[in-house]
């Protein structure tokens, strides 16, 4: 266990002052492998090899995808579906809230983005329902990584890469506890905002309630489309997963430069693509470059992991302090909170995954399982105080600070932990969907 106490120290104190998580990462690791006495001539080597790898690929292209699908302003159309799916009940705007980032993120696969791009759009829109600014910064920071549970996602291809598992399996253990997720989110603004609201005097009329859906469907048709071409095209063996996130950026740069603009001609709103296409770039280049660096580097620490045979001690130590497989899940559940508190997401998969699979593996946890765990955990761990970014970016939206929406996010992250027990203990919720591949 000493290897991975100085691997852990040493990447923390240069954490903590500041250096990039990958170089942090990849220095920690290399002091670790000279200090276990293992040759460091074969690191330049595992570091090419490992973005070397076709399925790498998707990863720069589904940021790109994304990007393009934000910046081509498909959230509006979004929210008027979420709000045509909710109709006229009670608290339909929280509702309306939750559904759409849902969408709306598993279409650009980012949690930052869809608590930016949304909660720029729903934030005054609840305020002027007679939400409480507060609670309405809340609720839009903890549905922020509700996208990033349903596919496709980033953290799930890095997962699925790592643990040598199916890209499409990976994918779909996420979207049960995504959808419980939505339905407690649903009540909770419900309990919070609708009980004290009047009934819709109007009668419930299901034609004109279909009828909406119909129409704000089609309209939302452009967004909605990518992540069905995705799954019917790796579904049906028309392309891989990889090639899938070439056909999504095709598919949203025609979104972007033919399909937006002649939807803006239409209705006399001039849509320009130009003034934001440069600045997606050049975003989506570092993020993608961001993510090469950690897997470069998480490569190195997986060479010392290996070298150093840290997670057959760590089995060991896990052994001699319990050999029951549920209280081990409990003590793993408690550790990612922590780690994605003070980790981003991707970085956690790739420093944390080549260590606690193989422990989680010997205590027969199915890795399909044992994804919807770790990722769940992680994005918990994003609205979880003292960080929680999640939370600091929506009150970076809203301008306030983030002691003013603790008091209101907490009923949520109740929910959150609600369904980790069940994603935990009850493996069906996890792997029912990805069975049926």
């Amino acid at each position: 266990m000493i290897y991975l106490v100085i691997f852990l120290v040493v990447f923390l104190l240069l954490a903590f002052c500041k250096v990039p998580v990958p170089f942090a990462m990849g220095i920690g690791a290399i002091v670790t492998m000279i200090y276990a006495g293992g040759s460091t001539a074969a690191i330049p080597t595992s570091m090419f090899r490992s973005i070397n790898v076709f399925t790498f690929l998707a990863i720069p292209a589904f940021i790109f995808a994304g990007d393009l699908m934000s910046a081509a302003g498909i959230s509006a159309a979004i929210m008027k579906f979420a709000k045509s799916l909710v109709g006229k009940a009670r608290a339909a705007e929280g509702a309306v809230t939750v559904i759409t980032c849902a969408l709306f993120g598993a279409i650009t696969g980012s949690s930052m983005a869809t608590i930016t791009g949304i909660g720029g759009m729903m934030l005054p829109e609840l305020v002027k329902a007679g939400y409480d600014k507060r609670y309405a910064t809340a609720l839009i920071s903890v549905c922020g990584f509700l996208g990033i549970l349903i596919p496709p996602s980033i953290p799930g291809i890095l997962y699925a890469m790592m643990a040598g598992e199916n890209i499409m399996k990976v994918w779909l253990c996420t979207v049960g506890p995504a959808l419980i997720l939505v339905v407690l989110y649903c009540i909770i603004n419900f309990y919070r905002n609708g009980k004290g609201q009047p009934k819709d005097p109007e009668p419930f009329k299901a034609g004109i309630y279909f009828g909406n859906i119909g129409k704000t469907f089609i309209e939302s048709l452009v967004a909605l489309m990518m992540p069905l071409i995705i799954f019917v095209g790796i579904y049906g063996g028309v392309f891989t997963p990889t090639e899938a996130g070439a056909v999504a950026v095709a598919y949203g740069l025609l979104v972007g430069w033919v399909i937006q603009p002649a939807i803006g001609k239409a209705k006399g709103k001039p849509f320009h693509m130009e003034a934001k296409f440069y600045p997606m770039v050049t975003n989506s280049a570092i993020t993608s470059s961001t993510i090469a660096m950690l897997n470069v580097f998480a490569t190195v620490a997986g060479t010392m992991i290996t070298y150093t045979r840290i997670p057959d001690m760590l089995t060991q130590a896990m052994f001699s302090l319990t050999d029951n497989k549920y209280i081990f899940l409990l003590i793993i559940n408690l550790v990612l909170i922590v780690v994605g508190m003070f980790m981003e997401t991707n970085s956690s998969i790739l420093l944390f995954g080549p260590i606690l699979i193989p422990v989680a593996q010997s205590y027969g946890v199915d890795t399909i399982h044992f994804a919807g765990i770790m990722l769940l955990n992680l994005e918990i761990g994003m609205i979880t105080p003292p960080f929680a970014a999640n939370i600091f970016v929506g009150c970076r939206v809203a301008r306030l600070d983030m002691t003013d929406v603790l008091h209101d996010m907490w009923p949520f992250f109740g929910a959150c932990i609600i369904v980790l027990i069940i994603t935990t203990y009850c493996p069906a919720v996890v792997t029912w969907l990805p069975n049926l591949i």
